[in-house]
Protein backbone atom coordinates (compact mmCIF):
# COMPACT_ATOMS: atom_id res chain seq x y z
CA UNK A 1 0.00 0.00 0.00
CA UNK A 2 1.29 3.31 -0.89
CA UNK A 3 2.07 6.31 2.00
CA UNK A 4 0.09 9.57 2.24
CA UNK A 5 3.01 10.80 3.88
CA UNK A 6 6.76 9.38 4.68
CA UNK A 7 7.50 7.18 7.19
CA UNK A 8 8.97 9.49 9.58
CA UNK A 9 5.27 11.38 9.74
CA UNK A 10 3.87 8.21 10.77
CA UNK A 11 6.35 7.02 13.01
CA UNK A 12 6.24 10.42 14.68
CA UNK A 13 2.36 10.25 15.25
CA UNK A 14 1.92 6.77 16.07
CA UNK A 15 4.19 7.91 19.09
CA UNK A 16 2.79 11.44 20.06
CA UNK A 17 -0.89 9.15 20.21
CA UNK A 18 0.94 6.91 22.64
CA UNK A 19 1.96 9.94 24.69
CA UNK A 20 -1.39 11.47 24.47
CA UNK A 21 -2.97 7.87 26.14
CA UNK A 22 -1.51 9.65 29.31
CA UNK A 23 0.37 13.10 29.02
CA UNK A 24 1.42 13.17 32.31
CA UNK A 25 3.57 9.85 31.79
CA UNK A 26 7.31 10.34 30.27
CA UNK A 27 8.06 7.94 27.53
CA UNK A 28 11.50 6.52 26.65
CA UNK A 29 11.98 6.19 23.15
CA UNK A 30 12.70 2.51 23.79
CA UNK A 31 9.21 2.21 25.25
CA UNK A 32 7.42 3.87 22.41
CA UNK A 33 8.87 1.61 19.96
CA UNK A 34 8.32 -1.17 21.36
CA UNK A 35 4.39 -0.62 21.87
CA UNK A 36 4.11 0.79 18.43
CA UNK A 37 6.69 -1.88 17.04
CA UNK A 38 8.52 0.97 15.50
CA UNK A 39 12.39 0.76 14.64
CA UNK A 40 14.15 2.75 17.71
CA UNK A 41 17.07 4.49 15.78
CA UNK A 42 14.68 6.07 12.59
CA UNK A 43 11.95 6.70 15.24
CA UNK A 44 14.72 9.05 17.76
CA UNK A 45 15.56 10.70 14.95
CA UNK A 46 11.84 11.51 13.91
CA UNK A 47 10.85 12.75 17.46
CA UNK A 48 14.16 15.42 17.73
CA UNK A 49 12.07 17.76 15.33
CA UNK A 50 9.20 17.65 17.80
CA UNK A 51 11.06 19.12 20.20
CA UNK A 52 12.93 21.58 18.77
CA UNK A 53 9.39 22.86 17.19
CA UNK A 54 8.10 22.94 20.80
CA UNK A 55 5.62 19.93 20.73
CA UNK A 56 7.61 17.75 23.17
CA UNK A 57 10.28 17.97 25.91
CA UNK A 58 13.11 15.37 26.01
CA UNK A 59 14.16 14.51 29.51
CA UNK A 60 17.15 12.32 30.24
CA UNK A 61 18.35 10.12 33.18
CA UNK A 62 16.05 7.81 35.22
CA UNK A 63 12.74 9.18 34.97
CA UNK A 64 13.03 10.75 31.74
CA UNK A 65 11.85 10.25 28.28
CA UNK A 66 9.70 12.54 26.45
CA UNK A 67 6.64 14.55 27.35
CA UNK A 68 3.91 17.15 25.40
CA UNK A 69 5.27 21.18 25.79
CA UNK A 70 2.04 21.76 25.19
CA UNK A 71 -1.58 19.89 25.47
CA UNK A 72 -1.88 17.20 23.05
CA UNK A 73 -5.46 19.52 22.25
CA UNK A 74 -3.33 22.26 20.41
CA UNK A 75 -1.32 20.21 18.47
CA UNK A 76 -2.56 19.56 15.02
CA UNK A 77 -1.48 17.17 12.74
CA UNK A 78 -0.37 20.09 10.17
CA UNK A 79 2.11 21.25 13.05
CA UNK A 80 3.23 17.65 13.16
CA UNK A 81 3.67 17.01 9.40
CA UNK A 82 5.21 20.49 8.97
CA UNK A 83 7.49 19.72 12.10
CA UNK A 84 9.12 16.41 10.55
CA UNK A 85 9.02 17.34 6.62
CA UNK A 86 10.65 20.79 7.75
CA UNK A 87 8.32 23.25 6.79
CA UNK A 88 4.81 23.74 5.50
CA UNK A 89 3.94 22.04 2.22
CA UNK A 90 4.22 24.26 -0.94
CA UNK A 91 2.08 23.67 -4.44
CA UNK A 92 3.29 21.45 -6.43
CA UNK A 93 2.05 20.34 -9.73
CA UNK A 94 0.88 16.98 -10.46
CA UNK A 95 2.33 16.21 -13.85
CA UNK A 96 5.70 17.79 -12.97
CA UNK A 97 4.84 21.16 -15.05
CA UNK A 98 7.29 23.89 -14.48
CA UNK A 99 5.17 26.60 -16.07
CA UNK A 100 2.14 25.41 -14.14
CA UNK A 101 0.27 28.05 -11.65
CA UNK A 102 -3.58 29.36 -11.21
CA UNK A 103 -2.97 32.04 -14.25
CA UNK A 104 -1.53 28.81 -16.46
CA UNK A 105 -2.90 25.78 -15.38
CA UNK A 106 -2.12 22.42 -16.13
CA UNK A 107 -5.28 19.77 -16.87
CA UNK A 108 -5.32 18.72 -12.66
CA UNK A 109 -4.45 21.69 -11.89
CA UNK A 110 -7.94 22.77 -9.92
CA UNK A 111 -8.75 19.32 -8.91
CA UNK A 112 -5.30 18.63 -6.76
CA UNK A 113 -5.82 22.04 -5.15
CA UNK A 114 -9.09 20.80 -4.22
CA UNK A 115 -7.60 18.05 -2.73
CA UNK A 116 -4.28 19.67 -1.08
CA UNK A 117 -6.65 22.33 0.25
CA UNK A 118 -9.16 19.69 1.76
CA UNK A 119 -6.08 17.87 2.85
CA UNK A 120 -4.78 21.05 4.39
CA UNK A 121 -8.37 21.52 6.06
CA UNK A 122 -8.26 18.29 7.64
CA UNK A 123 -4.73 18.46 8.85
CA UNK A 124 -5.82 21.62 10.92
CA UNK A 125 -8.92 20.50 12.35
CA UNK A 126 -7.49 17.19 13.26
CA UNK A 127 -5.38 17.17 16.93
CA UNK A 128 -3.38 14.46 18.41
CA UNK A 129 -5.96 14.38 21.34
CA UNK A 130 -8.33 13.59 18.68
CA UNK A 131 -6.18 9.80 17.50
CA UNK A 132 -6.74 8.83 21.32
CA UNK A 133 -10.57 9.20 20.86
CA UNK A 134 -11.23 7.14 17.63
CA UNK A 135 -12.00 9.90 15.28
CA UNK A 136 -12.86 9.03 12.11
CA UNK A 137 -13.38 11.91 10.12
CA UNK A 138 -17.43 12.04 10.10
CA UNK A 139 -17.66 15.60 12.12
CA UNK A 140 -15.24 17.50 10.64
CA UNK A 141 -16.08 16.17 6.81
CA UNK A 142 -19.76 17.60 7.47
CA UNK A 143 -18.15 20.87 7.77
CA UNK A 144 -15.71 21.38 5.43
CA UNK A 145 -16.05 23.01 1.58
CA UNK A 146 -14.69 21.97 -1.18
CA UNK A 147 -13.51 24.52 -3.70
CA UNK A 148 -15.48 24.85 -7.20
CA UNK A 149 -18.12 23.79 -7.92
CA UNK A 150 -18.43 20.71 -5.91
CA UNK A 151 -20.98 20.17 -3.38
CA UNK A 152 -21.10 17.34 -0.57
CA UNK A 153 -24.59 15.52 0.26
CA UNK A 154 -26.12 16.55 3.22
CA UNK A 155 -28.30 13.51 2.82
CA UNK A 156 -25.58 10.41 2.43
CA UNK A 157 -25.69 8.18 5.44
CA UNK A 158 -22.87 7.77 7.78
CA UNK A 159 -21.38 5.44 6.88
CA UNK A 160 -20.36 6.69 3.04
CA UNK A 161 -19.07 10.26 4.29
CA UNK A 162 -17.68 9.33 7.03
CA UNK A 163 -13.67 7.49 6.42
CA UNK A 164 -11.24 6.40 8.57
CA UNK A 165 -7.87 8.65 7.61
CA UNK A 166 -5.87 6.53 10.62
CA UNK A 167 -5.63 2.98 11.28
CA UNK A 168 -6.55 2.24 14.70
CA UNK A 169 -4.45 0.13 17.01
Amino acid sequence: MTHLYSRGVEYAIRCLRLLAMNPALPRTVMDLCEEAKLPEHFTRKMLQPLVRQGILKSHRGPGGGFVFARPPAEISLRMVVEGIEGGPRTDYCLLGESECSAEKPCPLHHQWKQICDLSNQLLDQTTILDLTKGWDGRDSLNGLQLGGDTEQEDSAPAATTGRRFLPRN
